[in-house]
């Protein structure tokens, strides 16, 4: 999930569309001001449109009535993020961080889990009804949830009038996004959108935006590394008995093929893995707002990936909708001067 920046940066080191957060402090002092080199742009860059093809790689791997290809969305959620799992075991032995939870750690990591397993399952069921290009804007749309329950819930981050501005935007494009249906309705395309789809995809974002909050706060007591493990876990444990309660006649092997594979391994390793170690490498040394800025650029590659590989139309109306969030996104993640 995508993931995309809010001012949380500073507190929070992205993992994926999916929505994992965990905390991060700069490792050197005034690495605020140290000025992006052009490797590190193209990286963040590099993430950035790896992030916006998610919603693309779900909708080759989600089962297709027309095609008769692909697995059911939560057998589909299972498969990614038992992948996300065996990478974080990975890393948390590069990085030097516990795999075995200590005392009181577990509740945490369960709870989690299962906020994982709540968006995940809403996020690809949504993608599984409406079409990529409506899921990469509209899941964006947890970063004004994330700036409500901070401000008038927690306390930890006051909206400034610029921000409250940059939420209105985005939630105008929101609107923009689920009233005006595109004029491309009777176009052939792969992908079809729909309201009831749209509307998962809104839930999707705010159990994201829950579930952020949920991790920052309980890295007093589990590491990053090792609550991202677990919780990665307890979601594959919630997915398996839920897939075979629903969907275990949906399920052959003969619906799959190279693309649902390529699908399942983009969404599991690359979004799920790379993206999540190339920017923590990235936010050990620079500036998490230098970084973030570069966030509102995953929706334009979700889109363009949408475009050229599922044939979702280019209407004006997707592009208004486009730089409504992509300027409320900024407003809010721009850093307020001292």
């Amino acid at each position: 999930m995508v993931v995309y920046d809010a001012p949380f940066r500073s507190y929070f080191k992205a993992m994926n569309d999916t929505g994992k957060f965990t905390p991060v402090q700069p490792t050197t002092q005034g690495s605020s001001n140290i000025a992006l080199p052009f490797s590190a742009i193209g990286l963040v860059i590099l993430t950035s449109a790896c992030w916006g093809g998610n919603p693309v790689a779900a909708k080759y791997s989600l089962f297709s009535e027309e095609t008769l290809l692909g697995l059911p969305p939560l057998t589909v959620s299972g498969i990614r993020f038992a992948m996300a799992t065996l990478f974080m075991v990975v890393w948390c032995q590069i990085a030097k961080e516990p795999i075995k939870l200590a005392r009181g750690q577990l509740g945490p990591c369960f709870l989690a889990g299962t906020l994982l397993f709540a968006q995940i399952a809403t996020f690809t069921i949504g993608v599984h009804l409406t079409n990529s290009t409506h899921t990469t804007i509209l899941i964006n749309t947890y970063i004004i949830w994330v700036l409500i329950f901070e401000h008038f819930f927690t306390g930890n981050h006051r909206i400034t009038k610029i921000q409250l501005f940059g939420c209105l935007l985005a939630g105008t494009s929101a609107l923009v996004t689920l009233i005006i249906k595109s004029s491309h309705d009777n176009t052939p395309t792969t992908d079809q959108a729909s309201i009831v789809g749209d509307m998962i995809i809104i839930l999707s974002a705010f159990i994201l935006a829950i579930k952020i909050l949920f991790i920052k706060a309980s890295l007093t007591k589990v590491p990053s590394g090792t609550i991202i493990l677990w919780h990665d876990f307890i979601g594959v444990l919630w997915f398996i008995p839920t897939a075979l309660f629903f969907e275990s006649e949906q399920v052959s092997i003969e619906q799959v093929n190279d693309e649902v594979i390529g699908g399942l391994v983009y969404q599991g390793i690359i979004v799920g893995g790379m993206c999540f170690a190339v920017q923590t490498m990235l936010l050990k040394k620079y500036s998490a707002t230098r970084i973030s800025v570069f966030s509102f650029l995953t929706p334009l590659f979700g889109i363009s990936a949408a475009a050229i590989f599922r044939d979702d139309p280019l209407s004006s109306w997707i592009f208004v909708s486009l730089i409504l969030v992509a300027s409320g996104i900024y407003l809010v993640n721009r850093q307020q001067p001292q």
